[in-house]
């Protein structure tokens, strides 16, 4: 059957074969579309966003990743052509949501939305209100942009976020998969697969989604400028293991530390232009994040050791700004919190137990989901295991800056999410590596470990075999990707009515008093920072409804909000009964409390009085 389709192809006439990936890129475009004008919101069950995709977006995936397979193995290959292709795949992955959802999801990001309204107000952040004020660096930007652009507060630009700014991954990424020392068709896959496999939510509206693009443009930047000098022979020649570990001494010598086994292929003014530019894009993320100026630390570490980087001056340069605002800038923070940063250091079975087994919870939809994003992650992981043992190579560079952000697990938790932040700073190095088991570079210094594989008698069959394998991994793991991405949106998002119940609530909240919610799934704390307080108490799997009841009726807030969000939080991780919240609302009524308004999706209860 492949060879009939390999034939059928090469029969096609090459004006026809030659805007073949387009034609199928454009079908899926117009698929994405139709699926997207078919969905409901409001029918969204406890899968997620997959649960109101229709066959066309599932049409229009596969043909998109079908003709990013064809223009992938085009000779020679079009850049613009499989950009565009890219530029469609992120669309899928990232722009669906943002198109099908009425407003932005996660409380997170409209928290932010709040912080940078406040900076707009009163021209300076709130110190002590909230740890995330102590590195103001991006909410002072998002500022600047709100007034710049003539805006009232930052809510206009939170639907449309997580697509901008995975869009504005892509030029960092291009420049590393072409500078990693890969070969070309390995670069392009390896970018295909970031995006297919990047399920961790860390890009809605938020500072470490800025950062993120700080940190691919500073590796990008270095992966240009320097390339690693041809290693000389050491030792023996004969052998597997000992002419490797001659090379490897060098780790240990003073030129490698000092950056002398490294060339620049730039101009020495040009380096420095570009060393000062990143210097201001370092002192930028040193004031806007607690994590990724230390991964940067380890990141520019790894790279002078496997000769990447000409000048060591930048990990001292990002050292002395990271632990200089800690200590200056974000005394507010640290200052009786130390236990807060230091004190999940050399734990790291607890770390990775509240990074994995301590979501394994709730209903069965919710563990699936979870369950499904831990064998996305371990399978490109394996893939990547196998590329590592694939491919030759000049430097390790690749091998490292995938395993060296582990580090940051021996000394934070980072809340319970520090293994999803180090998986996703090594996403872009593990998918070249993933990608290059399809297309291992047998040539490099360092040679592969695996033997080149050969099909024998059966080497027609090699070209579509490899073919079918790129299409095969980069829509597997894409529609993996839509499905775990979008899993916790039942609760994660928010409906018109919502949003709606939020605003009623703080329209008739005076300054001093209260709003309450059952959970932190609502989208609040976008106005009244600092006047108005909003408490959105997590709720634990063991907490039961009747506590939740009690709680309220203690705190006696101003205004409660119940929505649909919270009671499918309730449902599906908490194991509530199904429509729980009608028995506290009545509850509420009958101990003190009104409803106010209401809406299908959201009920605001005022206390009487």
């Amino acid at each position: 059957m492949i060879n009939n389709v390999r034939r059928d192809l090469n029969d096609l006439p090459q004006s026809l074969r030659n805007y073949l990936g387009v034609a199928l890129g454009g079908a899926g475009l117009v698929f994405w579309v139709i699926a997207v004008r078919e969905s409901h919101f409001l029918n969204m069950n406890a899968y997620g966003l997959v649960s109101i995709l229709g066959w066309p977006f599932f049409v229009g995936l596969a043909l998109v990743a079908a003709a990013f397979t064809v223009e992938l193995f085009r000779a020679p290959l079009r850049s613009m052509q499989l950009t565009i292709l890219i530029v469609l795949l992120v669309l899928f992955v990232f722009g669906t949501p943002c198109a099908v959802e009425p407003v932005a999801s996660l409380t997170s990001s409209w928290v932010h939305a709040g912080f940078i309204q406040y900076i707009v107000q009163h021209g300076h952040a709130l110190n002590g209100y909230d740890a995330r004020f102590s590195w103001p660096g991006g909410f002072s930007m998002g500022a600047v942009l709100v007034a710049f652009a003539g805006q009232a507060n930052a809510i206009g630009f939170l639907r449309w976020f997580p697509l901008f700014i995975e869009l504005s991954y892509l030029a960092p990424l291009l420049v590393i998969a072409r500078s990693s020392g890969v070969s070309r068709r390995a670069g392009w896959l390896g970018v295909a697969l970031f995006y297919s496999t990047n399920w961790i939510y860390q890009d809605y509206f938020s500072p470490q989604a800025l950062n993120y693009l700080f940190f691919l443009v500073i590796i990008a930047a270095v992966f240009a400028c320097w390339q690693p000098k041809p290693l000389a022979s050491y030792g023996p020649q004969s052998g597997f293991w000992r002419p490797r570990l001659h090379q490897n001494r060098n780790l240990l010598t003073r030129s490698r530390w000092e950056g002398l086994d490294t060339t620049s292929t730039w101009t020495s003014a040009a380096t420095l232009w570009v060393l000062g530019l990143i210097g201001i894009i370092m002192l930028a993320s040193s004031m806007s994040h607690q994590l990724t100026p230390y991964v940067l630390i380890l990141a520019l570490g790894a790279c002078l050791l496997t000769r990447r980087l000409g000048r060591p001056e930048m990990v001292l340069m990002i050292t002395v700004l990271a632990f200089g605002w800690l200590s200056l800038g974000a005394s507010d923070y640290w200052v009786g919190h130390l236990n807060v940063i230091f004190g999940s250091a050399f734990q790291v079975s607890s770390t990775i137990g509240s990074n994995v087994t301590g979501r394994l919870l709730g209903g069965l939809s919710h563990v699936l989901i979870v369950e499904t994003r831990i064998l996305l992650t371990g399978g490109l992981f394996l893939l990547a295991g196998v590329g590592f043992l694939r491919r030759s190579a000049d430097s390790r560079a690749l091998e490292v800056l995938a395993g060296v952000p582990f580090l940051v697990l021996i000394a934070q938790s980072y809340g319970g999410e520090g293994l999803q932040r180090v998986v996703l700073f090594g996403l872009p190095f593990t998918g070249l590596l993933a990608a290059s088991a399809i297309f291992p570079l047998r040539t490099g210094a360092i040679k592969a470990i695996l033997p080149a594989f050969s099909f024998g008698r059966f080497a027609r069959f090699a070209k579509p075999t490899v073919r079918m394998a790129a299409f095969v991994v980069v829509l597997g793991f894409a529609l993996a990707t839509t499905v775990v991405r979008g899993g916790n949106d039942s609760y994660e998002s928010f409906s018109k009515g919502e949003f709606d119940a939020v605003n009623f609530a703080y329209n008739h909240v005076r300054p001093g008093q209260t709003i309450e919610s059952v959970n932190g799934y609502l989208p609040v704390g976008f106005r009244g920072i600092g006047s108005v307080s909003v408490t959105t108490p997590a709720q634990r799997s063991s907490t039961s409804v009747r506590r939740v009841g009690l709680r309220l009726l203690r705190d006696r807030p101003s205004e409660i909000i119940l929505s649909q969000s919270q009671q499918l939080f309730g449902e599906e991780v908490s194991g509530y009964p199904v429509g729980w919240e009608a028995s506290l609302e009545s509850t509420l009524v009958n101990h003190g409390y009104i409803i106010t308004a209401q809406w299908r999706t959201a009920t605001v209860l005022a206390l009487t009085g």
